[in-house]
């Protein structure tokens, strides 16, 4: 008996699409992971108010709740309205014959705007009153959207407009002193309120845009990645902040209004929270700026982020008063 069949390929699927099916899959999953979530996980962070713990934490060390009667200090505790109608928490922290005023500024999430405390303590000894403030959408303050720098410019506006109106402040000249977010806010009121006389901005990104860019750097994602983000990431801030907004306050951008007025841009070598190298773009934008790289790892740039001791940081403590004291020499005060 004689057997025959019929010659020609196997039914199913070839090999070498299967490989390609695989590989679309993959890239898909990567799309959706660094593309697609990043968006979405921004607004979620942003769209929110943080309360904070009153307690240090392992993930969060500094969100203990402190009171000026912890370091010895009474305060005037001021409650000022925005222009666009937020209502805020600040503390003011007098000094005796004052030769300056300082405005606080603090992180996204940490620490707490009463850390600073210890800041407003040695301050006070030094000459300088200090106004501790809790930006929108933080602690006391109300809000349900944290602004990254882009809507607490009005939040600044408030305190320093207090400030001027004040007679034993009006001729006394202003430093507004941030750190992370807290930097980036700084620069920001900086750049679009004259009547502040000096910034001193600690770990702050150049944009927000840029700080994103160089932690997906970090994490060693591909560059072709991170293009694709970038506008994606851009309309996801434009849709929370509003296109002007995100288009014009940037930290970049507004450090080139310091038009001859101090800044003392501060980072450290080794953070990998907001990385050196905005410091470094931010320098580009003014170099005028004074630049203070410290050999450390501290985000927070204090040394081993002991707020409350502050003073203990002679390096710290040195480099800021001498600073802020050539500052006003310089320009008269």
């Amino acid at each position: 008996m004689i057997h025959s069949r019929k010659s020609g390929k196997k039914a199913g699927v070839p090999h070498h699409f299967s490989w390609k099916k695989g590989f679309v899959v993959v890239l898909i999953v990567i799309l959706l992971i660094f593309v697609v979530i990043p968006p979405i996980a921004l607004t979620i962070l942003v769209r929110r108010h943080v309360n904070y713990r009153g307690e240090e934490t392992p993930r969060y060390p500094l969100q203990g709740i402190y009171s000026s009667s912890d370091y010895g200090l009474e305060e005037i505790v001021h409650t000022f309205d925005t222009a666009d109608s937020e209502s805020l928490w600040c503390s003011e922290i007098q000094a005796d014959e004052p030769k300056g005023v300082v405005i606080y500024l603090t992180g996204i999430m940490q620490p707490s705007i009463t850390y600073f405390y210890g800041h407003a303590a040695w301050m006070q000894q030094n000459g300088y009153s200090s106004f501790l403030l809790e930006v929108r959408s933080h602690g006391s303050s109300t809000g349900k959207l944290i602004g990254l720098g882009y809507t607490e410019v009005a939040d600044v506006q408030a305190v320093v407009e207090y400030i001027k109106s004040c007679e034993k402040y009006a001729s006394l000249p202003i430093v507004i002193h941030g750190v992370s977010m807290g930097g980036a806010i700084a620069i920001n009121a900086f750049g679009q309120i004259p009547e502040i006389d000096a910034c001193i901005a600690m770990s702050p990104y150049a944009s927000f845009e840029t700080q994103l860019d160089l932690l997906l750097e970090q994490m060693k994602i591909p560059k072709i990645i991170r293009q694709i983000e970038a506008p994606i990431l851009r309309q996801a801030l434009k849709w929370n902040y509003g296109s002007s907004t995100v288009e014009m306050l940037s930290p970049y951008n507004q450090i080139q209004n310091a038009k001859g007025r101090p800044v003392l841009l501060i980072a450290c070598s080794g953070d990998n929270s907001v990385p050196v190298e905005n410091t470094h773009i931010l320098q580009q934008g003014y170099p005028d700026a004074e630049v203070w790289i410290r050999d450390s790892w501290e985000h927070f740039i204090v040394k081993d982020c002991n707020f409350s001791k502050v003073t203990e940081d002679i390096e710290y403590c040195s480099r800021i008063l001498t600073w802020i004291s050539s500052c006003f020499e310089d320009n008269g005060f």
